[in-house]
């Protein structure tokens, strides 16, 4: 998204990326973190006009965003962790969830929202992912409760009823404004509809939903612009430490490929992760 010029302005030369896994150097003496420790963490570079991100062999960051990485999780593969599972994280307790509750998660074999299924099963949420065909049994693998083919099948048609509407959505594609329309549509008044924020962003529609929730005439809608949280991250690093959160890796490459890596990302039908290593 950086590289397509959406998060404006950006001062230049710019290192790109946010993800971050490897072992510490240098740190504060008597700090958290010691030389030797294997760690990840987000790094605000990646969104912010500043010139550093973590395509690179050093990177400085601050304690306050790091976590340990769990033993059984590789550094290659720990680097596709922080930002998908913080935005996922951070999506669904901006909607205060409640065990038992519904929750709709769009994309829901991507990179955010694979990581999101399966956090919303740790909260206990009854779970609705939306996938094409070729990734339904794969969000099922996750624990979804079900899974909505959207080239087959109509939202609006499936859960309108008041007792099949959502008390969460999770949009994790930057709708545009008629699949908006549609996931208000199914989410309860009472509801809370969270966007993640990203380049497909309708701005005016979601402007308009946020004017008629004022007006008591639906859901609350939030947005996700995920921050680095080290705790936030070193609870996820627990989960997947005991086995209740993976991460999928679609496709590892060396940096010099950076720009496949980003051409296959930019296809918009990446299962999970595409994940650099330096």
């Amino acid at each position: 998204m950086v590289r397509s010029g959406h998060y404006k302005p950006e001062s230049f030369p710019k290192i790109l990326g946010g993800d971050v896994a490897g072992v510490v150097e240098e740190g504060d003496e008597g700090g958290k973190f010691k030389p030797g420790d294997k760690v990840f963490a987000l790094h605000p570079g990646y969104f912010n006009a500043t010139p550093a991100g973590t395509y690179a062999e050093y990177v400085v960051a601050e304690a306050d965003w790091l976590a340990k990485v769990p033993d059984n999780l590789p550094l290659e593969k720990a680097a596709g962790v922080p930002l998908v599972a913080l935005t996922g994280w951070q999506a669904l307790q901006q909607a205060n969830p409640k065990a038992g509750q519904r929750v709709l998660v769009t994309a829901a074999a991507g990179g955010v929202g694979h990581i999101t299924v399966q956090l919303a099963k740790v909260l206990g949420l009854f779970v609705v992912g939306i996938a094409g065909p070729n990734n339904i049994d794969f969000v099922k693998s996750l624990g979804a409760d079900e899974v909505v083919d959207y080239t087959t099948q109509d939202i609006a048609d499936l859960y309108s009823a008041p007792d099949k509407q959502f008390d969460i959505a999770i949009d994790t594609m930057g709708t545009r404004s008629e699949l908006l329309q549609k996931l208000l549509s199914v989410t309860k008044p009472t509801g809370h509809y969270s966007h993640i924020l990203n380049g497909g962003t309708d701005n005016v529609a979601l402007d308009a939903a946020k004017a008629a929730h004022k007006a008591s005439k639906g859901p609350a809608v939030g947005n996700t612009l995920v921050q680095p949280n080290g705790a936030q991250l070193q609870e996820i690093a627990n989960l997947i430490a005991a086995g209740k959160v993976k991460l999928e890796v679609a496709l590892s490459l060396p940096l010099a490929e950076v720009a496949e890596a980003h051409d296959q990302v930019a296809t918009g039908h990446t299962r999970g992760k595409v994940v650099l290593t330096v």
